[in-house]
């Protein structure tokens, strides 16, 4: 790291804007040829030894930290009460892949057909196989469990096909298996969701265990700053910034020529400076403010630039076709005590217990401080709905005239009606979290008692938004507006979710378990069988959250479907402007996008590096 004078005074063939997963990833990656210089800039600081970020134990704490955290809102959404919903992004270097919750390729399972959709959207050879499974092995270093409980465990399973053996993230299965974990994992399987023991191999439907982004040897969390970042520091020819916050990309315009980006514009401690690169500029500053720094430097929708007072160099659908993951994608946490004695992350709320975990993590590596989520089921809809209900949200998709109201709407539309019914796509996500997880309207946690919640996650929302800059002054945060629930669709799957979830509460064994319904209440209707479906919508609008996982707004597609980068990442009508990060993902995959940004930062410096070898 260095001064902002000696960044700008440097030859740099690329500039980085964003330090986060996958802008490091492309840092490590092209800074590999002793003969390019790259230079990252980052808005936020490296922070080394946090342990809300290092200590597995510890995992979500840094969420809403200003240090670490743009801590984002969205807009008022009017179908949620006119809610403003949380949503933060990570600033500093790792970006979200450090304070987020989980970072694994494996922890979170994939649909390898889904991924090989985005081919058919018109990016050819961004499939399962040429891209996302050659890139995730490529990414990770999967580590199998030791410990011989966890070994024996038999929801666990391991395939060398499908998992990677040298790079750079680590993924490890948790050190520590809360009380619930087989009952909820049970449970699913009594509810008739199979066993699932590798969702590494592209197929995500059951009840799964997955390894966590821990590093093993020394018991912490790897992220893009522990696995790419610092062990490529030294490196003479790659240069970070920190605190740099850009402000515009410098734009050539030639006339009857493509656009060339020559240059950055940022602020650093209040300071304006500007910085060339002579190859190319690469934009990872993620979902939300990718398509910010584009309008920003006159590359956008021209009624957006124009209100703000921007000239438009391009007119490209630059913040649309924002998709959200429930906890972006929406997500509903059903919340329960659990019986006296459990232990869950809720128990290091007492400074004498948390003392004795302490201890014993920095000793031993062990006990709650060394642990994760462990347990999360894929559910298809067949799940959720009788063949009735299923038949009449089908009719209902058809019916839908927003899902077909732009081209690129219309082609994933064909596949998002065609996954519905499919009894081998993943239509919710229930997971399992062992604390008292709210960033909503919830009501206060009692003292002295701790609890789960099991997490309703939406995986194909069909409401679409939109984020574009709500100011002229870069140091305004973007106007966030993913229009939760916007189509009746999304909620009515949401319903058919909850029911799920109160039925699995009742299921045994959990329902064995001595848990007790906290919210919703367990005297409410929607914790009671005698409710009515309005009485589940109007907690579902109350309750809903995000996930943190929003894609898609700057998203690589034909440009005449709407797309803003093509299929090697380049911003139409430029000649050496890119986008690599989550924005570019046209459509919500039935995972957590993190290990795709990964693989997707991956394939780009193997095509950044075969353009320059031209």
């Amino acid at each position: 790291m260095v001064s902002a004078e000696s960044f700008c005074s440097t030859s740099f063939d690329y500039l980085i804007l964003g330090g986060g997963t996958a802008g490091l990833v492309l840092a490590a990656r092209l800074s590999e040829d002793p003969d390019v210089v790259v230079g990252v800039l980052e808005a936020g600081e490296h922070i080394n030894g946090m342990p809300e970020i290092s200590v597995p134990g510890m995992m979500g704490q840094a969420l809403g930290n200003p240090k670490v955290d743009w801590a984002f809102s969205t807009v008022e959404q009017e179908a949620v009460l006119n809610r403003k919903i949380f949503s933060p992004r990570g600033k500093g270097v790792g970006g979200t892949s450090a304070v987020r919750r989980t970072s694994s390729r494996p922890r979170f399972s994939f649909s390898g057909h889904l991924f090989s959709a985005i081919e058919a959207l018109g990016n050819p050879y961004w499939n399962w196989k040429d891209t996302f499974l050659k890139y995730l092995m490529k990414v990770e270093t999967y580590v199998p469990p030791t410990d011989p409980k966890i070994a024996k465990d038999p929801h666990i399973g391991y395939t060398t096909d499908y998992h990677g053996s040298s790079g750079p993230v680590k993924a490890s299965f948790s050190a520590w298996f809360n009380d619930l974990h087989a009952k909820f994992m049970d449970t699913l399987v009594n509810m008739g969701v199979p066993i699932n023991r590798d969702t590494g191999n592209g197929r995500n439907i059951g009840a799964s265990v997955g390894p966590i982004s821990v590093d093993p040897s020394t018991m912490t969390r790897s992220h893009a700053a522990t696995a790419y970042y610092t062990p490529n520091s030294h490196r003479t020819n790659l240069v970070l910034l920190t605190g740099a916050h850009v402000t515009k990309i410098l734009l050539d315009t030639p006339s009857g020529e493509p656009v060339v980006a020559t240059g950055v514009e940022f602020l650093k401690d209040s300071q304006k400076f500007s910085v060339r690169a002579k190859i190319e500029i690469i934009l990872a500053a993620g979902a939300f403010q990718t398509p910010q720094i584009l309008e920003l430097s006159g590359i956008g929708k021209t009624d957006v630039l124009t209100k703000h007072g921007i000239e438009t160099i391009l007119d490209l659908p630059v913040g649309e076709n924002l998709r959200t993951y429930h906890l972006d994608h929406l997500t509903l946490p059903f919340i329960h005590e659990v019986p006296e004695g459990s232990e869950t992350f809720d128990s290091l709320r007492d400074p004498a217990f948390l003392e004795q975990q302490s201890t014993l993590y920095k000793n031993e590596r062990k006990g709650l401080l060394a642990g994760s989520i462990t347990a999360y089921g894929y559910l298809p809809s067949e799940k959720l709905f009788d063949s009735n209900g299923l038949l009449a949200l089908q009719s209902q998709m058809l019916q839908d005239t927003t899902l077909t109201a732009s081209p690129s709407l219309s082609k994933q539309s064909v596949l998002i009606k065609k996954w519905f019914p499919d009894p081998n796509q993943a239509q919710i996500e229930v997971l399992q979290f062992p604390f008292f997880l709210s960033f909503g309207p919830l009501p206060e946690r009692r003292e002295g008692k701790a609890y789960h919640s099991i997490m309703i996650i939406g995986l194909h929302p069909l409401s679409r938004g939109s984020v574009h800059i709500s100011s002229a002054d870069p140091l305004f945060p973007p106007s966030i507006d993913p229009r939760y629930f916007s189509n009746p669709a999304d909620l009515e799957i949401m319903v058919s979710a909850v029911k799920f979830v109160r039925k699995l509460m009742r299921t045994e064994p959990y329902a064995s378990a001595g848990c007790k319904m906290y919210d919703p209440p367990e005297e409410s209707a929607v914790s009671n069988e005698d409710l009515s479906d309005d009485e589940i919508r109007d907690w579902c609008r109350t309750r809903v959250i995000s996930i943190f996982h929003p894609i898609g707004t700057a998203a690589m597609m034909p440009k005449e479907d709407g797309g803003v980068v093509d299929s090697s990442l380049k911003v139409y009508g430029t000649k050496n402007l890119r986008v690599v990060d989550a924005s570019v993902i046209p459509l919500e995959m039935s995972t957590h996008p993190q290990a795709a940004v990964y693989a997707i930062a991956e394939k780009a410096s193997d095509i950044i590096k075969t353009a320059r070898a031209r």
